[in-house]
């Protein structure tokens, strides 16, 4: 499902704590060693807005209605995996050869990336979506609790790493930052998505498809995303700029929607793999990250997941039952509070 490419400036920022408050969580709890989970492999801490269930007494927001009209007027619900979606690869920071990465915008280095810093990169990797303009990357290191994100990276001919824009993710952390306006520099605070938020948050695995369970919120993406907007737990938005037209009555990224949990999801036609994401819709919800062409999730994308996820899982395995006539009779907006003010760009 298609997507753009937005201009740097649309991407500084990260999310903030406050993001707990969409869903009524307690500030997080104290980080755990994510080797040492047990289940599934689950970034971030307990006590993330990423990993926190929606309680029964959620607030709906009162134009749930209106905004979920808008959200569902394109497409049945599509899972990116293929196709702009991230690229995951484990890497050990001791033993993975360690690369520069060439900033393709003068200066747009984020936290960690540096002309004179070299992050690993294992032999072999790709970016999700090379071809298509996206070139979400991420290498996690699950030992130290790091992890190394970028958008529109790829290699030139003699081998060298480039990127649009790069930063490093504390995985034992809550997944959330300050929102760009309280930051030294808002590249310090930044992630390669438009809203802020960690490539490696809200990702469909394929060992959860396995294990049956999706014990965190998931992302998605559509087209008519509100412009100069966000709320927690994003940290920017997509700022007004020339030759895009503005959009004042979407969902601001980091609004979070979910399935009425008191849908009958076992009594349905949908997969095995379909049922555990609808489970998840219910349970913890989604949580609005990027601008995409249509209504979508997202998948880890590297090519070994790929290869894992035939027989398991596939881009329209939601199509069946995730209707546009179905999301606005079934699906909830979560009450929008704290919205703030996207970057704005400085006019020339």
């Amino acid at each position: 499902m298609m997507r753009s490419i937005l201009p740097a400036a649309a991407f500084l920022g990260a999310a903030i704590l406050a993001g707990c408050a969409q869903t009524g969580a307690e500030p997080a709890a104290a980080a755990t060693d994510m080797a040492e989970q047990a289940g599934p492999y689950r970034p971030f801490s307990a006590g993330s807005p990423w990993n926190t269930k929606i309680p029964a007494d959620a607030k709906i927001d009162p134009n749930s209605d209106v905004l979920m009209a808008d959200f569902v007027e394109m497409n049945p619900l599509h899972i990116n995996i293929a196709e702009w979606s991230v690229a995951v690869y484990q890497v050990d920071g001791k033993t993975t050869p360690k690369r520069y990465v060439q900033a393709l915008y003068p200066n747009q280095y984020g936290r960690g990336f540096g002309p004179r810093q070299r992050i690993p990169i294992p032999d072999g990797a790709a970016p999700g979506g090379p071809d298509l303009g996206t070139g979400y990357i991420v290498l996690e290191d699950r030992k130290t609790g790091s992890a190394w994100e970028m958008r529109q990276a790829g290699q030139n001919k003699d081998g060298g790493w480039f990127a649009g824009f790069g930063a490093t993710v504390d995985l034992r952390g809550t997944g959330v930052s300050p929102p760009w306006m309280t930051t030294e520099s808002p590249l310090l605070a930044a992630s390669p998505r438009p809203s802020g938020v960690p490539l490696t948050a809200g990702l469909i695995r394929v060992d959860e498809l396995k294990a049956g369970r999706i014990e965190h919120a998931l992302a998605f993406g559509y087209p008519n995303v509100r412009t100069s907007a966000f709320v927690p737990p994003a940290s920017t938005g997509i700022a007004s700029q020339e030759g895009r037209v503005d959009n004042p009555f979407g969902l601001p990224l980091g609004a979070r929607i979910m399935l009425d949990p008191s849908y009958d999801i076992e009594n349905t036609m949908l997969s095995p793999s379909a049922k555990v994401i609808a489970r998840a819709l219910q349970e913890y919800g989604a949580i609005l990250v990027d601008e995409a062409g249509g209504s979508v999730l997202y998948a880890e994308g590297s090519p070994e997941a790929i290869a894992e996820f035939k027989g398991l899982l596939t881009s329209e395995e939601l199509h069946l039952l995730f209707t546009p006539e179905f999301m606005s009779r079934n699906f909830r907006v979560l009450e929008i509070n704290g919205v703030m003010p996207a970057q704005p760009v400085l006019k020339k």
